[in-house]
């Protein structure tokens, strides 16, 4: 086979198979696909079952013409009995083929064989009876002999016709089956190519032309070799191939002009004798954005570990000596040392936020639940602390709401109300957290009664991506709520609150109790 390389662009995948309802042959037979092929179906039953129609009745009717001149015997009877019967039998299937065949060529194939078969054998017989009749012999019955003769033969070219229908359709769904993979093989988006077991491309789709970088006609006949780096030994990877179930990976391909391009490959052995068939895709810019990815999170960790051990150990340095000089400050200066103290614990929690976000989460999500009344509440308590004058209110049932989260899920509400105090007048602001809980989800609603936020800013909020804040409004808090509840797999929202104010939404996905009943009792 490999001879045949670079034949033509026009390649196989399978056996060839005529395209039409037969097998495509030429000649006598072929007549009928050709015939069949002008008719409409309605006109092929017609002409189909009234050729094997009329050939029965002509072997019917003679018969009987027979009888009506002659004297009604046993031995007449017997005589005519067998072509009778053949008669009979072609007169039903010519009706059947045009009543109630579900398949409009059969009744052309029948016809076909049948006449052919009454044809055939009535000229063989004319034949051997013109030469006896030549040498002398005394023939009785000569055309009732040639009519005995022909019904065999109608009814043999009738069994003949079953065979040939039946091949028909076998033809028929090969053909179909190889439109079928053909249109697969050519029409999709993964290369698809074919190797012998020298390991040269016998056949390939439109994509594997693309990805190997050269016309298909080019490709044909070319070596697995020919686009594999140099250092790989090409031939022991081929025959470890050829002797297993087949090959699963990652590998590099060298394009025609040069280019080195990942390909992830799944290859099977064998599909037919000799034949081995791959798909071929390229996964070059997935592979570059892993190697990014792997970068950016190598410079995270670097990152993380500078945070940790030189900034906050650095603060915490500061906050405990602070704690240390306090009591031998003076009074008037001791409000400055408890501000420093309480900016200095602000950035110690801040620093905690940064690298929580700058470390991948290590416990899977579903493992992960917490009551989010207790994270709200304590959120509310710290904000009565730190504002005394704004009125702030919580709404929480009394049973838990357990939802797929963690401690740090009270930054989420820490910064949104923390957020409606600072941007109002916290004298006249009035902050209300509320919970309200689905069937898979639970909602945390932070609501003020402020000044709001324009309706153009309003829908902004929280569509960046996360820490994309070039803008000079909205606060960096805010891209801390968005991070940390993207990370739970939730959603948050803004909108505007009636009267006046905004409202803040945070939907996270509900969570099991944790004696593993799935629902608690609030539901």
């Amino acid at each position: 086979m490999s001879g045949e390389h670079g034949r033509t662009d026009e390649v196989r995948v399978g056996p060839t198979v005529a395209e039409g309802y037969g097998s495509g042959r030429a000649g006598l037979v072929g007549w009928i696909d050709i015939v069949g092929s002008q008719l409409s179906p309605a006109w092929r039953r017609r002409l189909g079952s009234g050729i094997v129609a009329g050939v029965g009745g002509l072997l019917v009717g003679i018969p009987f013409y027979h009888l009506s001149r002659h004297a009604l015997s046993a031995e007449a009877l017997a005589g005519d009995a067998l072509p009778l019967l053949f008669g009979v039998v072609l007169l039903g299937v010519g009706a059947w083929l045009g009543w109630l065949s579900d398949d409009d060529l059969a009744p052309l194939v029948t016809a076909f064989w049948v006449t052919v078969g009454l044809g055939v054998t009535v000229l063989v017989t004319l034949y051997f009876l013109t030469l006896h009749v030549a040498h002398g012999h005394v023939v009785e019955s000569q055309w009732f002999l040639v009519y005995d003769v022909g019904a065999t033969g109608a009814v043999a070219g009738l069994l003949i016709s079953r065979y040939d229908v039946r091949s028909r359709r076998r033809n028929r769904r090969l053909s179909q089956q190889e439109r079928r993979f053909r249109a697969v093989f050519e029409g999709t988006l993964d290369a698809l190519v074919v190797v012998d077991d020298e390991g040269r491309y016998l056949e390939a789709n439109p994509a594997a032309a693309d990805l190997f970088g050269l016309p298909r006609e080019e490709l044909i006949g070319k070596h697995v070799a020919e686009f594999t780096p140099d250092d790989l030994a090409v031939e022991e990877n081929w025959s470890a191939f050829l002797d297993g179930p087949g090959q699963r990976g990652e590998y590099e391909l060298v394009r025609a002009d040069g280019e080195t391009r990942t390909i992830a490959v799944a290859a099977t052995p064998n599909v037919l004798a000799g034949r081995h068939l791959a798909a071929l895709r390229d996964v070059t810019e997935r592979v570059e954005r892993e190697a990014d990815l792997d970068r950016e999170r190598a410079r995270v960790e670097f990152l993380n570990r500078l945070l940790r051990h030189n900034v906050l150990n650095g603060m915490n340095l500061v906050l405990a000596k602070l704690d240390a000089v306090e009591p031998s400050v003076p009074a008037d200066c001791r409000d400055d040392v408890a501000a420093a103290r309480h900016r200095g614990e602000e950035i110690v929690d801040l620093i905690q936020t940064a690298r929580r976000l700058a470390t991948d989460v290590s416990t899977d999500g579903t493992d992960r639940r917490i009551d989010v009344r207790e994270p709200l509440t304590e959120a509310v308590a710290d904000l009565r602390t730190a504002s005394p004058e704004a009125t702030v209110e919580c709404d929480v049932s009394d049973q838990a709401v357990w939802v797929r989260a963690d401690g740090m899920v009270g930054t989420v509400f820490e910064h949104l109300l923390t957020n409606a105090v600072q941007h109002n007048d916290p004298a006249s602001v009035r902050v209300t957290a509320t919970v309200s809980v689905d069937p898979e989800t639970v909602t945390v609603t932070v609501a003020d009664d402020g000044e709001g936020v324009p309706p153009e800013r309003l829908a902004q909020l929280f569509d960046e991506e996360v820490f994309a804040h070039t803008r000079d409004w909205g606060g960096f808090g805010l891209s801390i709520v968005q991070a940390l509840v993207q990370e739970y797999d939730g959603c948050v929202w803004a909108e505007t609150n009636d009267p006046s104010g905004m409202v803040v939404h945070v939907e996270l996905p509900r969570a099991a109790e944790p004696d593993g009943d799935g629902r608690d009792s609030s539901a």
